[in-house]
């Protein structure tokens, strides 16, 4: 079932200053200690930020901003400006979601981020770019990340392939799609050299497939004059380039009028 567009897109909250020890963080802290000072030390030159909690059964649960969380305890903050949501059931969790991909995440992460708020909370396209704060286009071009073969989002993970380079390639046949991208990457191609060469690639397949078309529709007719001439089920095996046609005959009287047939087109 897919959410009414205005589903979560305006959610009240209440500003709350809470100790930093009654936060329940689920998340596990994935920076270093050199990471984590860094961004101790903003908060003294830009001031500390608001953390997002959801106030359940008496606990007050983070909801985004693990990574300022870690920080702060790393500073040794005690007390934190919060922003208390009191969302139910599995709201919680698609908050949560959108609010991460509004931290500024790597392109694959925001795609699969993305992807679980469309396949497995339903909603649109056009709800995640409202709670996202991105436009719609945005979003859908983040989301065609997830049809590249897996080769190349690897390439994308691993930070070899830029999203914007990625995304030249989302019309190409997936097994085309690996080693072109190592052909970008290998060439320095710029984003715009990439739509380029990419649009050449799909003119061409197009070409070659309305030829290959073309050539069968060929094979058909050629297969039907055979037919008509030797009056006998003609059976071709194989493609414009190499194969073989088989004549069936049925009788002894076959044979001799396929003969005699040939004898008038030798002469």
């Amino acid at each position: 079932m897919r959410r009414a567009k205005s589903d979560l897109t305006k959610v009240e909250y209440s500003l709350k200053p809470l100790p930093l020890a009654e936060i329940v963080c689920r998340g596990e802290n994935r920076w270093t200690e050199k990471q984590l000072r860094a961004l101790a030390a903003k908060f003294v030159l830009e001031g500390m930020p608001h953390l997002s909690v959801n106030f359940v059964d008496g606990e007050y649960e983070l909801l985004s901003g693990e990574r300022a969380y870690f920080a702060m305890r790393f500073a040794g903050v005690k007390t934190v400006l919060c922003k208390v949501y009191r969302f139910t059931g599995e709201d919680a969790e698609i908050f949560a979601i959108a609010e991460r991909v509004k931290e500024g995440l790597p392109a694959m992460e925001e795609a699969y981020l993305m992807g679980r708020l469309v396949k497995e909370y339903g909603l649109t396209q056009d709800v995640v770019a409202a709670m996202v704060g991105k436009s719609r286009p945005a979003v859908a071009n983040t989301l065609r990340l997830l049809t590249l073969s897996p080769e190349v989002v690897g390439l994308i993970e691993s930070e070899r392939l830029s999203a914007g380079h990625a995304r030249s390639l989302v019309r190409m046949p997936k097994d085309k799609q690996y080693a072109f991208a190592l052909s970008v990457i290998e060439n320095g191609y710029t984003v715009r050299d990439t739509e380029k060469a990419a649009q050449a690639f799909l003119g061409e397949e197009k070409a070659r497939k309305s030829k290959k078309s073309g050539d069968r529709e060929a094979l058909k007719a050629l297969v039907e004059r055979l037919r008509s001439a030797f009056k006998t089920k003609v059976v071709l095996i194989g493609n414009e380039e190499k194969g073989k046609i088989v004549l069936e005959y049925y009788s002894e009287d076959d044979l001799y009028r396929m003969e005699e047939l040939l004898e008038k087109i030798e002469n």
